[in-house]
């Protein structure tokens, strides 16, 4: 499988489908726009406190406040981030298989796979968590073999734990594709997390513009992901770079 060609191949369907960058970058500088809100109020609550900020109690408080506030925000940023993966990862589907898409269809795929995809979620996130916990080794392990897992659930409508299981397979089966597509993504993901903490030394507006590029990030790797997924469940006569007829 010829993964650079592949990754040419999903910037000119993003580019044509600029729409499926929409759902992570949209959630990405609103729940950055909240968060910034929340800590304004407390500095600004600070500020017309005055002296009353010099009381550890009142200050404990506000500083508890602000915290069950970011929490807040944090839940339904992952509520929300949930819904935008699925909604770009059905997008991708959508436009690979036909060249275009739009927010109806991907909205109604995930709310339709909603359920499933919290579950996988949930799993997912507990099984790496303690592999990360695990002296980091077994959480990049599991990171590495469950990484189709929310792709499965979309493109063939699984179940949270057979999406697992599918994605084991699929990646143990196609061991050397998927070590490959591994890096490759840490390393595209490691270039726009650069650019990001570049642009994070602009005050406010250099932070959103780079929430947004992680965003368009989000977009761009739920198009490779789907294409290479799709690619590898591909009989390999006909895969990319084989010598059967491509796609």
């Amino acid at each position: 499988m010829d993964i650079v060609a592949i990754f040419k191949e999903c910037i000119e369907v993003s580019k044509k489908n600029y729409i499926i960058f929409l759902p992570t970058a949209a959630v990405a500088v609103v729940m950055a726009v909240l968060a910034l809100i929340i800590v304004g109020a407390g500095a600004v609550s600070t500020g017309l406190m005055g002296s009353g900020m010099q009381s550890p109690g009142a200050f404990m408080s506000l500083l508890g406040a602000m915290a069950g506030g970011l929490f807040v925000v944090g839940f339904v940023g992952m509520i929300l981030g949930l819904v935008a993966h699925g909604m770009t990862v059905g997008m991708a589907k959508e436009a690979l298989e036909t060249g275009t898409t739009s927010l109806t269809s991907g909205f109604s795929i995930v709310v339709s796979r909603l359920g499933q995809l919290f579950v996988a979620s949930l799993l997912v996130g507990v099984i790496v968590f303690i592999g990360f916990m695990l002296l980091f080794v077994p959480g990049l392990v599991a990171s590495f073999f469950l990484m189709f897992t929310f792709v499965s659930v979309i493109v063939d409508n699984a179940g949270a734990v057979e999406a697992m299981k599918k994605s084991y397979a699929t990646v143990r089966a196609n061991m050397n594709d998927s070590v490959v597509f591994f890096i490759a993504m840490i390393a595209v993901g490691a270039v726009f997390a650069i650019a990001n903490m570049v642009l994070g030394v602009i005050p406010v507006l250099g932070q959103l513009i780079g929430l947004a590029l992680m965003g368009l990030f989000g977009g761009y790797a739920s198009v490779v992901i789907v294409r290479v997924y799709t690619e590898m469940e591909r009989p390999a006569a006909t895969r990319a770079g084989s010598p059967g007829p491509a796609r």
